[in-house]
């Protein structure tokens, strides 16, 4: 088996790869727990869909530093065997792309994830669109080259900053909106979050196309990806755990022999 976690800004999502397939559990990420109360987490999960416990390998994606250490640790402790192997992703692992960005140190290890899962399952050139507490857009080049993309904030995040920075709008449930045209307030700003995030990805694809001279494949992934998809005019692929996939792809180009 291997156990593939993805610690993200809202939740961890923890998918189990076995002959059967994937099954994926979600954690909130707040409030941080400790390894205990993970790894009595796992188990109960383990438990409840009949997953044997068994020697397994396991690779970690964090951008939240601080819980990255405490999931090592209930990794390595549900193990019987001590010598599993459990990496945690970095730049420098072979993923099989060539990083043409400043900085790819700084790059979000679940977009590297995401960049991995789309050359090797959807071909190449790809754009990501990972729709969670941020908005990502992940772009891989013609020649296996991770050449960069766009951030913006998630729908959460927007959502939440004009409740909070404005004086009479209040944050609202997300749920889509029926129709572009609002008629009051909280149909308005469903109109906004959503066609408007919609909107934006599909202008910033546009000016990445047209600067590169290249047409991508688009797949979408994160918790809002199904719902963003009616709202989409572009042909797209839809894959809730491509991120996940990709933690298995990069797993398998550097386990240890």
């Amino acid at each position: 088996m291997l156990i593939a976690v993805d610690i993200g800004n809202s939740s961890i999502n923890i998918g189990y790869f076995t002959a059967n397939g994937i099954s994926v559990q979600s954690i909130n990420t707040h409030p941080l727990k400790d390894s205990e109360e993970y790894l009595t987490d796992i188990c109960n999960f383990l438990q409840q869909k009949r997953i044997e416990k068994n020697s397994h390998g396991g690779i970690i994606s964090s951008v939240v530093p601080g819980h990255t250490s405490v999931l090592t640790e209930a990794l390595r402790r549900l193990s019987a065997d001590e010598g599993a192997a459990l990496l945690t992703v970095t730049h420098e692992m072979s993923s099989g792309l060539k990083f043409r960005v400043n900085a790819p140190e700084k790059v979000g290890s679940d977009r590297l994830a995401n960049a991995v899962a789309a050359k090797e399952i959807y071909g190449k050139p790809a754009a990501v669109i990972d729709f969670g507490t941020a908005t990502t857009i992940t772009v891989v080049g013609v020649d296996d080259d991770f050449i960069g993309g766009a951030i913006l904030p998630g729908l959460g995040l927007m959502n939440r900053a004009l409740g909070e920075g404005t004086s009479r709008l209040q944050e609202i449930i997300l749920e889509p909106p029926l129709r572009a045209l609002g008629v009051d307030t909280q149909t308005c700003i469903r109109s906004g979050l959503f066609y408007g995030t919609a909107g934006a990805c599909e202008r910033i694809l546009m000016g990445i196309e047209e600067e590169t001279g290249v047409t991508l494949k688009v797949i979408l992934t994160g918790g809002f990806a199904t719902v963003m998809g009616r709202f989409l005019r572009r042909i797209h692929e839809i894959n809730s755990n491509l991120t996940l996939e990709g933690l298995r792809i990069l797993y398998e180009k550097n386990r240890p022999s």
